[in-house]
């Protein structure tokens, strides 16, 4: 008979969820209306810093806008983001440049974190070693909003419990969603999109492919239907998509977009997308 002491430990001892989830092609409405972006508004004006989001980050959500029509044809998506162990077995291969942190490190070089301190080129080549691409922006917005127009991948009503998010204050770090930096993959079931997928909110960000540009409005998309949009040649700064754990409820929506400029951070990782 088993040792109920090793059975506790065979059952603790799980693996993070893996696999790749179907994205049936579909159409959706990508960015924001004038509403939404006042929401979201509304919604930073509940963290710490409320005084700065008028003027500080006004120019991120508008960004969003305009709301557009988009069809986009089916395409597959990584469950979650990856993780520190499979991205080290492409280093391994000698494909892939090891991430900018110590070997060791206790806060980002743990087997199921998500990677983290990986550039956007980095991203790719991971993707390609995997048989995938980075996902174009427009098929990580369906991923997380769906047909359904959801504000956050679970819905939408804000729910701290649900993703590893920070907060708009001096000290960004929010341990009331159980955890003070990154948490493994898929530690958030009940915040996984309808077809399951998960840490769309949160955890780290994730390079997409695309670049943000924005008209002399300040509007970041065309006010047009668009089909299988594909990224610009790269005038602007590439993009992220999903929030960070340092970072407030305004970022972890689904149609928020993150700025960089393609380099290595603490709070951007990688989710692969592949063809049919």
């Amino acid at each position: 008979m088993l040792n109920p002491a090793v059975a506790f430990a065979i059952v603790s001892l799980t693996l993070p969820p893996s696999g790749r989830v179907h994205l049936p092609g579909g159409t959706f409405e990508m960015g924001s209306t004038p509403l939404e972006m006042e929401r979201a508004l509304q919604l930073c004006e509940k963290e710490l810093y409320r005084t700065h989001c008028r003027l500080t980050i006004s120019p991120l959500i508008l960004a969003e806008g305009h709301a557009h029509e988009v069809m986009l044809r089916d395409f597959w998506l990584d469950r979650t983001e990856v993780t520190v162990t499979s991205y080290r077995r492409c280093v391994a291969a000698r494909v892939c440049t090891a991430p900018f942190f110590d070997e060791g490190d206790v806060e980002f070089d743990q087997p199921s974190f998500p990677v983290t301190h990986v550039s956007v080129d980095d991203a790719r080549t991971y993707c390609a070693y995997r048989g995938g691409r980075l996902p174009t922006e427009a098929e990580w917005e369906f991923a997380a909003r769906g047909n359904a127009h959801r504000i956050f991948p679970w819905g939408n009503v804000y729910n701290p419990k649900l993703s590893n998010h920070g907060s708009f204050a001096s000290n960004e770090v929010d341990a009331q969603d159980g955890f003070a930096g990154l948490a493994p993959v898929g530690s958030f079931p009940d915040g996984a999109t309808p077809l399951g997928i998960l840490d769309l909110a949160g955890n780290v960000n994730e390079w997409v492919d695309g670049y943000l540009e924005t008209d002399d409005v300040g509007f970041g998309y065309p006010p047009a239907s668009m089909f299988n949009p594909k990224p610009g040649i790269g005038g602007g700064r590439p993009i992220s998509r999903g929030g960070s754990y340092l970072e407030g409820a305004t970022w972890v929506r689904n149609a928020s977009r993150g700025r960089y400029h393609g380099t290595r951070s603490s709070t951007v990782g990688i989710r692969c997308a592949y063809d049919p």
